[in-house]
Formats: C-alpha cells, structure tokens, sequence
C-alpha cells in the first residue's frame, strides 16, 4: 500500500456534532480512490449525574451501517466502530457497550476533563494552559493504563484548543509525563492514531506531531492507524498522503487495519 486508502476515524450524522449523512460520506470515499472506512461514532463517558449515550443511539448507528454495507457493496469495506470519550470515568458503561455490539476497532480518546469539553475550556494564561495539560495527561494516562481501546485517538488534541486562543502546545515537551503514557501503549499492543484533523484546523499539524511518532516508536510501538476525523464528506481521507509521509519519517512502515479487533499490517512503503 503505497497510499492510504483506509480512513479509520470518522462520524456521521448518528454522531451530534455531525450532520453529514453517512452515506454521503461513503459516495466521497469511493470517489476519492477509498477502500475501506469506520465510521467511529462518538459515545462520551461522563462522571455522575451526567446522562449516558442510550443503547438505541447505537443501535442507530448499526442500522445506518448495514445499509451502507448494502448499498456499497463490493466497492467499499465497512467496518464497524465507536470512539469511546474518556472510559475511564464510566467503566461499567465502557463494558455494556462493547460486550452488547460487535466492534472491529474501538478508539480511545480524551475530549473532556470533569465533564466539560476542552474546546469550551479558557486558556486563559500560561498557568491555566498548564493546568489543563496536566490534567489531560492524568486521564490520558488513566484511559491507556486501564481501559479497552484499539487505538489512542488524536493523543494531543489539547493543542487544537489552545491553537485557537493563539496559544501552542506541544505534549513532547513534557516527556516525564508523555513517555510512560507511549510505554503503557505500546505494551499493552495498542496503536496511536495518526489525525490528520489538526493540518485544516487550527494547529496546522496532524494529531500527533511527528515528534510524538517518534517518541511512540522509542517506547516500542507498533501499530499505527490513520483517521480524518471527518465530519463534512469534502473532508474524508484528508492528508493521507502527509500521514504517510509522517509515518515513513518516524521510522513506521506499515499501519494497522482491524478485524474483530484484531490488527492487521499493511505496508505503507
């Protein structure tokens, strides 16, 4: 696989923050030379008193794929996924799910710390940036240490927030934190996802750098996998090309598909 033709982090319109009909964004794939997608479909793990995401509400999302699967059949591979927000503050939900709905790829990642979305946080100075790191690594640290995940999602995705209040970020420069994160990853066999989100918003880099990669490949990872995180069609396979090239300089040859949870490598040179 010379190109990347597998889009492994994506919503659609079961999701809330979508309103991009998941067939729209198949007919965007095929067009744009796509095999194979998993629409990873948000389910947000909040603490006490915060209502859960329903069953039927995933169930939704398995109704709308085996209609795609149909539709689509023989020109497009759909597998079946969620990303899981923050399991770790919910372990018994984290467990319904999963044991109640067949899963090929499950991603792990962390948009909220106590139940508020980083994007509405303040980086309101140094201090308060800081602050909020530190507390994303505490649950990115607790997410990969315990949790049931297949690939750690957009592992800095702070920096996207606080790209938008004019504010850099970057996670390698708190190794002490970062790097016992990437060794438990990477012991635990999981993968950490190449997002290329980050190159049309505002950090104008994928999610993670290429220094993360590198650092990911130091602590003895393995697998990668690669996602736009698209929630409009135009966006679907966005940036393969630099994941790729990302991916060959951090020393990776091949990134991982999914089947019943199951890695698969694919080379990539």
């Amino acid at each position: 696989m010379t190109k990347i033709t597998a889009d492994y982090h994506l919503h659609s319109d079961v999701s809330p923050d979508c309103k991009t009909p998941m067939e729209e964004s198949c007919e965007a794939a095929i067009q744009k030379g796509l095999t194979e997608l998993i629409f990873t479909e948000h389910m947000e793990m909040f603490s006490a008193n915060f209502k859960r995401y329903s069953i039927p509400y995933m169930q939704q999302y398995f109704d709308n794929l085996a209609a795609c699967r149909e539709k689509f059949a023989g020109k497009l591979t759909l597998k079946a996924g969620v990303e899981m927000g923050q399991g770790h503050v919910d372990r018994e939900w984290e467990k319904t799910i999963i044991d109640l709905f067949p899963f090929d790829f499950i991603i792990g990642s962390v948009h909220k710390l106590d139940n508020v979305d980083m994007g509405k946080m303040a980086f309101a100075d140094e201090e308060e940036t800081k602050r909020i790191i530190q507390q994303n690594l505490e649950y990115l640290w607790t997410l990969v240490d315990t949790c049931d995940f297949d690939s750690l999602g957009h592992v800095d995705l702070v920096k996207r927030y606080a790209a938008n209040h004019g504010i850099k970020v970057d996670l390698a420069d708190y190794p002490d934190q970062l790097m016992p994160i990437l060794h438990r990853l990477a012991e635990r066999g999981k993968a950490l996802e190449i997002n290329t989100s980050g190159i049309r918003q505002s950090p104008k880099e994928a999610l993670p750098s290429v220094r993360i990669l590198k650092m990911f490949k130091q602590a003895g990872g393995r697998y990668l996998t690669v996602g736009s995180d698209a929630h409009l069609a135009k966006d679907v396979g966005a940036d393969f090309d630099t994941a790729r090239e990302m991916a060959l300089e951090a020393g990776f040859r091949h990134i991982a598909l999914y089947e019943k949870r199951m890695p698969i490598l694919v080379s990539i040179e």
